[in-house]
Parts: C-alpha cells; sequence; structure tokens
C-alpha cells in the first residue's frame, strides 16, 4: 500500500509529537504535584492511540509490519486513569494498593498481537490443541477482523469509570478543606467528564457504523471525529494545568500538595456526638477519673480515637485534656465553695477532682478562672460571712 497523508494527517502527527513532549513534561512535574502522572499517562495513551491510528491509516504498518509489535495500545486503561487522576487530586498522597492496581488488568486484551508472536516464538502454537482453538474461525475472526472485540470493551470501560468518577466528584465537590487550586483542578475534570461523554457518544455511532458495515476498515468517523478533537482536548488540557501549576508561588504549591483533613463527621452526627460527650461528664462524672484517657473515653461513645480527637479539636476547639480539666475545675470550685469541704485540703480536693498533682491543678484553675484556688475559696468565704 501507498503511505499517503494529507496537510490534516501533519497535523495530527504534530500534535501527536507535542502530546508526547507534554507528557513527558507533566510525569517530570509529577515530583512535586502525584496527579499529574495521571494526566501525564492519559496524553500519552491518547497521543500513542492517535499515531497508531495515523500508522495504521497511511498504510506505514503494511510496508513494516514489526511496528505492529512495537505499538502498543493502552485504550483501555483510560477509564481508570481519569478515575485515579480525579482521586488523586481529592485524596493528596493517597497510595494505590495492589486491588486498585487490578482496575488496569484489562489493557493485556490489547496486546493481541505481542501475545501472538509469543506463541509462533515460543513454539507453543505448534501443540495440536493450542492450533485447534487458534485457528477456529470465531477466534481467527475476533483477533484480525475488521473490528476487534477490544474497541467495545474500551468503550465500555471507559463509560462506567467516567460514570463512577462524576458521582465522586459530586460527592466531594462541596469539600470545604479542598484549596481552591484543587476545586479549579475538580472544575477541569468535569470538564473532561463532559467532553468524556459528548465523545463515549460519537465513539458508539462509530460503533454501530462498524456493525452495520463491517467491510469498512477505516471508517472516517473514526479518523476524523473522534481522533482529532481527542488530541487536542487532553493537549490543550494538560498544557493549561502545567501553565498554571507553574505560576504558583511555593505557598500556593504547599498548599495544594498538603493533605486535605479526613471527614469523620457530618453537622448532624456533630451535635449528636458533642451532646453525648457532655452526658457522660455530667451524668457519669468521668472526668473524676484521673487515669481517663482519650481512647478511654472513645471507647464509651463507640468511636475510633482519631474520630474523638477530629470532634475535640476541629468542631469543639478543644484538645482533651482542656476540655476534660474544665469539668474538673467546675467540679472544684463547687467544692471549694461548699463549707462541707472546709476541713478539706486544696491538694485534696484537686485529686478528688480528677488531678493528678497540686501544681497541675493550681496551673489549670488559674488559667480558667484568672485566680488560685486558695484565693477563690477565701473570696467564697468571705462573701458567705458578708451576706451572714
Amino acid at each position: 500500500m501507498q503511505i499517503s497523508l494529507n496537510i490534516i494527517d501533519f497535523l495530527m502527527l504534530a500534535l501527536v509529537l507535542q502530546g508526547f513532549v507534554l507528557s513527558a513534561l507533566l510525569l517530570y512535574s509529577s515530583k512535586k504535584i502525584k496527579s499529574n502522572r495521571w494526566l501525564a499517562a492519559l496524553i500519552f495513551i491518547v497521543s500513542s492511540s492517535t499515531l497508531s491510528m495515523e500508522l495504521d491509516y497511511s498504510g506505514v504498518t503494511d510496508k513494516h509490519e514489526w511496528l505492529m509489535l512495537s505499538m502498543l495500545h493502552f485504550n483501555m486503561a483510560a477509564g481508570p486513569i481519569i478515575y485515579f487522576y480525579t482521586k488523586s487530586i481529592i485524596f493528596t498522597g493517597n497510595k494505590l494498593t495492589w486491588n486498585s492496581w487490578l482496575n488496569f488488568s484489562p489493557i493485556i486484551l490489547e496486546l493481541k498481537y505481542q501475545v501472538i508472536y509469543l506463541l509462533y516464538i515460543t513454539g507453543i502454537l505448534s501443540i495440536p490443541f493450542i492450533q485447534n482453538i487458534y485457528f477456529l474461525p470465531s477466534v481467527q475472526h475476533t483477533l484480525f477482523g475488521p473490528f476487534p472485540f477490544t474497541t467495545i470493551a474500551a468503550f465500555i470501560s471507559l463509560v462506567v469509570y467516567s460514570i463512577i468518577t462524576y458521582f465522586m466528584i459530586m460527592k466531594y465537590q462541596r469539600n470545604a478543606s479542598l484549596s481552591q487550586l484543587k476545586m479549579q483542578d475538580i472544575k477541569w475534570v468535569k470538564i473532561l467528564l463532559n467532553f468524556t461523554f459528548a465523545f463515549a457518544t460519537l465513539w458508539l455511532l462509530s460503533i454501530i457504523v462498524a456493525l452495520i458495515n463491517p467491510g469498512i476498515i477505516f471508517n472516517p468517523l473514526d479518523h476524523y471525529i473522534l481522533y482529532i478533537p481527542a488530541i487536542l482536548f487532553v493537549y490543550f488540557l494538560g498544557m493549561a494545568a502545567y501553565r498554571r501549576q507553574n505560576k504558583m508561588s511555593v505557598i500556593e504549591l504547599a498548599e495544594y500538595t498538603s493533605k486535605p483533613a479526613k471527614i469523620f463527621f457530618t453537622p448532624a452526627e456533630v451535635l449528636q456526638y458533642h451532646e453525648r460527650l457532655i452526658l457522660l461528664m455530667i451524668n457519669e462524672e468521668v472526668f473524676l477519673n484521673p487515669l481517663l484517657k482519650v481512647d478511654d473515653v472513645a471507647t464509651m461513645l463507640s468511636i475510633s480515637e482519631k474520630a474523638l480527637s477530629n470532634l475535640l479539636n476541629q468542631h469543639i476547639g478543644k484538645s482533651f485534656n482542656d476540655f476534660v480539666n474544665e469539668y474538673r475545675v467546675d467540679e472544684a470550685k463547687k467544692r471549694l465553695s461548699d463549707a462541707s469541704y472546709n476541713n478539706f485540703t486544696i491538694a485534696a480536693i484537686a485529686f478528688d477532682c480528677g488531678f493528678n498533682s497540686l501544681a497541675t491543678f493550681q496551673r489549670v484553675f488559674k488559667q480558667v478562672t484568672g485566680t488560685t484556688p486558695s484565693k477563690y475559696q477565701n473570696h467564697i468565704s468571705y462573701s458567705q460571712l458578708s451576706v451572714k
């Protein structure tokens, strides 16, 4: 076949080259911004897929069949990449587990030429049982037909992961802990998803046309209407992200790469657990226990220690010790004001109210009330005598 390229093909090849360069730049910048590695992978896949299509369309692969082995296809990874790119923006520093990598296992289906080549060079294809399966007309049609089954699988994968990503964005886009810069990236992802859904519609039409006309090897709908918008969009998406990130100040970069605070409670749950915590202090007087710890109270509330710390620090605005000591001081004030405790030393009252040492009690008492326990007791006694 004669190699044929028109002006549009040359422009697409130029975009492919720029896509590879931009992908490398984003990969390099991922040392600072981890999410860029996913964006780099997406641009690389679209650029690689466009290049593969151009080589097939122009007849280059017919003249150089070894290119079929060197051109790897990762179209089925596009959907998972969009999902994990979005997840890496929302959950900074979140590492992939081994189970997460299983999302990319279907790309093995796109390595059919490499697998077939291995069957030949290893001699496995000489086994009669393998030959009987391999040369079945249905298997040959699936592997070498004009419309491979991997196209439908890649289409389904892209749509499913895009829908999952869309719902994830809808859930977390109101997260107040996300920085303004990350919110901008999420807006970009929403634009990417809108484009993906539009692209999937065109792709579905292309699939239908290919099923109706299986003899058409190169569908103009695939060649221009699908690949041109795809390569243009991911290129400008990556370029916009790269340029904006290069303009970030040191403070903005630190804010962008910081991990968002974990959300343990909804507003309604904050009120519920705060009320239960107060009831523990008032009704059960757990603060009188001098050995009381965070995990003890957390167990009483049936929540984790981290969740209780989050409730106190983020929502109530106090540390565990400050919160408990305020109740201890209130109890100490009652006893210092009660004439029946006049025979008790201040140290005895302090220990009875849950403090471990007299020094700690005096420091905390003055911090809360603005005066010392002895002055407070004397003032109360003087006031009572004045009344009499």
